[in-house]
């Protein structure tokens, strides 16, 4: 008896041994997919050939125009797994502020309300259709992530708008206010203190008042015949930088894929991407703690020298401005981006991004380059019928330096329904020179609602009369994009990222820098933009300024 109880344990531990392995663990089937790896450089021929999953087309899949219907979106996975399609990025469209006044009477984001789908994007019967759609992909070996599109614009409604409620963020003080009056010599200030009073600061001269307020009132003398600029700064609620952003933000969003999905649908998660990013991080941000953050880091108290982000106090100016820029990147990037880097990096899963000035304003979110490694594949997009290959530059050259997997090149939305395969390839091939080597094709619908229904025109997948010719046309690209990732970049120049130089001298523009990049692409010469960190850090062996895997001879 007690020898049949034992086999029939060992039968059922077999037994659930072997559902558990037939299980597909979270992400398995996507995790590290479309990453480079050295195996693949034993055998390039054969793999250029027949890439490995993970180099395919990856497009906008517009789930807007019609409901969804399950029927329809395993006939669509059908037709598209046939090709070099290797998932989708789900997005949904915005109204028209203008047109659309209804949906936005009440305020909006960015460029208007989202257009929510039927069902309404996030509503319990669409994550019930994702979580199948997510399943069915991955069991196709394809992968399928959400776009945040319009749904992460703060304003919308949706997950962005939801961390304003976080009580850890009330009350949180992420915002400078400056304000600046001018007195003569021998003339008296005298002003009521305003609250969340910070500090008031004269220049010239780095006079504080601050101990000097008394009964609620702000009095000083100004000495001498000259001007005197006050400049009373107080605080005002944000939450930016604060230590808990990119976790609460987590919280709210990616984590709710993996809580909203079974393992099959987990299974089929991949390529979430970053769209206009609307972080408002500015000059005037601040935390609770920067100033001591600032002490830390830079040896010296900033609060004195505050009114240099608003104009300038004198030669020390650049310095204090780009002291605040690094400190203010060095907690963004601990407190926000690397959070949710690391959240897809761990999971081996590929996070593209396509955001605002797309590196032609090296000021963009304080520091564009640092902001935009933080993404496993940085990228942009090359809308209509001109070059993004300056964009597309800069983003190769931050995936160099930091040693990301892929660049994410977000292809040709809204030329119209006029385009050919010729006219194609002249456009990748171009995009390819300059470092793209993930394409996301824009357009790809779930429906035209009749020939109703279009978005930032056209769809090049099977709504094509040529879609035959552009399976061929995809295969082209697969390889393209497999041999164009693997191994490291070889170039001599390093062209230098002017964000610093920016940052201490404003209204300084980038165009010198773009002009030269240009020329030196017209003259058949490589380069890569280098930012100021990546420079700091390099070392210099044989005559070569080393910065990760890149060997540069000319800076």
């Amino acid at each position: 008896m007690k020898n049949s109880t034992k086999v029939v344990k060992k039968g059922w531990l077999l037994i659930l041994l072997l559902t558990i392995l037939q299980q597909p663990v979270a992400g398995q089937l996507q995790k590290g997919k479309g990453y480079p790896k050295k195996a693949y450089e034993s055998d390039l021929l054969q793999h250029f050939a027949a890439p490995p999953g993970g180099y395919g087309n990856v497009p906008f899949y517009w789930w807007n125009g019609d409901s969804l219907r399950k029927e329809r979106l395993q006939e669509q996975l059908d037709i598209l797994s046939s090709s070099a399609v290797d998932g989708f990025a789900v997005s949904y469209i915005h109204t028209s502020p203008r047109i659309d006044t209804l949906e936005n009477r009440d305020g909006y984001g960015l460029y208007g309300m989202t257009e929510p789908g039927v069902p309404h994007v996030f509503s319990d019967k669409w994550w019930e259709v994702w979580n199948w759609f997510s399943g069915e992909a991955g069991r196709r070996g394809l992968g399928a992530g959400l776009d945040d599109y319009t749904v992460g614009w703060n304003g919308n409604g949706y997950y962005p708008d939801e961390l304003d409620t976080v009580a850890v963020f009330r009350d949180y003080s992420g915002e400078l206010v400056i304000r600046v009056d001018s007195i003569r010599g021998g003339e008296t200030y005298n002003a009521l203190q305003p609250e969340n009073l910070l500090t008031v600061v004269v220049w010239p001269g780095k006079i504080v008042l601050t101990d000097s307020v008394t009964d609620g009132r702000i009095r000083w003398r100004a000495p001498g015949k000259g001007i005197s600029r006050i400049y009373t700064i107080t605080t005002a609620p944000g939450y930016v930088i604060h230590p808990e952003h990119g976790n609460k933000l987590l919280d709210v969003y990616f984590n709710r894929f993996e809580e909203r999905m079974d393992d099959a649908g987990r299974a089929g998660m991949n390529y979430f991407f970053q769209d206009e990013l609307a972080y408002p991080i500015h000059m005037l941000t601040w935390s609770d703690d920067f100033s001591e953050e600032f002490i830390r880091r830079k040896g010296y108290d900033i609060v004195p020298y505050l009114p240099a982000l608003k104009e300038s106090i004198g030669p020390v100016t650049p310095r204090v401005r780009m002291d605040y820029c690094e400190v203010l990147m060095d907690l963004s990037e601990e407190r926000y981006y690397k959070p949710i880097y690391q959240w897809h990096a761990d999971r081996g899963l590929m996070y593209g991004c396509d955001n605002l000035s797309r590196g032609k304003d090296p000021m963009a979110y304080i520091d564009y380059f640092r902001a935009m490694s933080w993404f496993t594949a940085p990228g942009n997009d090359a809308p209509a019928r001109g070059s993004s290959f300056l964009e597309t530059k800069i983003s190769s050259s931050i995936a160099h330096l930091y040693s990301r997997p892929r660049t994410w090149l977000e292809a040709f939305h809204s030329m119209g329904w006029g385009s050919s395969g010729a006219w194609l390839t002249d456009q990748i091939d171009h995009h390819f020179v300059a470092g793209g080597n993930l394409v996301c094709m824009h357009g790809l619908y779930y429906s035209t609602h009749g020939g109703w229904w279009e978005w930032a025109p056209p769809d090049f997948h099977f709504r094509m009369p040529y879609w035959p010719h552009m399976k061929r046309w995809l295969d082209y690209t697969e390889r393209m994009s497999f041999i164009l990732s693997q191994g490291s970049h070889v170039c001599d120049i390093a062209l230098v990222y002017p964000t610093e130089t920016i940052q201490a001298y404003p209204g300084t523009k980038p165009d010198g820098v773009f002009d030269l990049a240009l020329r030196l692409s017209n003259s058949g010469l490589d380069f890569d933009f280098v930012d100021f960190r990546s420079l700091r850090d390099a070392s210099i062996e044989e005559r070569e300024l080393r910065m990760a895997d890149e060997r540069y001879k000319v800076l």
